[in-house]
């Protein structure tokens, strides 16, 4: 069956991050989903029609194109504090991309919110463990959830973020006695054998934003990743 699904990445960099490193965050991102989602690898700059929007092609398999370079430069140098690409695979219109790395007012941290929306996917649970994972070896500290529009209203901590299908957390080892209320939880060391994180698991199945059993199950994870002092706020990424 197919489904939507959101994967949302949230991490804040020590520094303002340089275009390069922005763009190779990117491009891993796409390398990551190809490998693992959808196979297209044309991406193009998103506008405010479907014409506009299949002008400049930003990335392809060989990385960032020429326009896309001069695009997003243009881009990056337009405001001091803050840099946003919005990309989509125009030929299936199954997946986009938005990327954000901005600073916060009064000399807050930095942060980058990556949001990764696939629509009429294909995907099992496997997959997107896999993809988690593999996204949370891209990116250094980051949380990272997936979930299927799961709503505010529904939540446990509207201000927090929530375990929705799944949610990875960096640099805590976690195990299923210590969230017994989740699915499962994985635990995958980095290449020294230290704890990289955790990825807890809500429910064996597709997360179904309509399904009571399910939005029991986050809210009890939720609630113990809250007592565990786990859950961050929305407001520490600046989102």
């Amino acid at each position: 069956m197919k489904r939507n699904i959101v994967f949302e990445i949230y991490f804040n960099p020590k520094k303002y991050l340089s275009l390069l490193t922005c763009i190779e965050q990117i491009n891993g991102i796409l390398k990551i989903q190809h490998q693992y989602l959808v196979k297209r690898q044309d991406w193009y700059l998103c506008a405010t029609s479907k014409k506009e929007a299949s002008i400049y092609k930003m990335f392809d398999k060989d990385g960032v194109t020429e326009i896309g370079l001069k695009k997003m430069t243009q881009e990056y140098h337009k405001e001091k504090d803050y840099f946003g690409l919005p990309i989509w695979d125009k030929e299936t219109e199954q997946a986009s991309l938005l990327y954000i790395l901005s600073e916060g007012s009064f000399g807050q941290s930095f942060r980058v919110y990556v949001i990764i929306d696939f629509r009429s996917l294909e995907i099992t649970l496997d997959d997107a463990q896999k993809f988690c994972l593999a996204l949370s070896e891209h990116f250094d500290d980051a949380y990272i959830t997936v979930n299927n529009n799961y709503s505010e209203d529904k939540m446990a901590f509207p201000d927090r973020l929530s375990a929705a299908w799944m949610i990875y957390l960096p640099k805590v080892q976690l195990s299923h006695n210590i969230v017994p209320q989740a699915f499962d939880v994985i635990s995958p060391t980095d290449h020294e054998g230290h704890a990289a994180g955790s990825l807890v698991v809500t429910v064996p199945h597709f997360f179904d934003n309509r399904n009571t059993d399910d939005i029991k199950a986050v809210r009890r994870v939720d609630i113990k990743l809250h007592e565990l002092g786990l859950l961050p706020r929305y407001a520490d990424f600046q989102r």
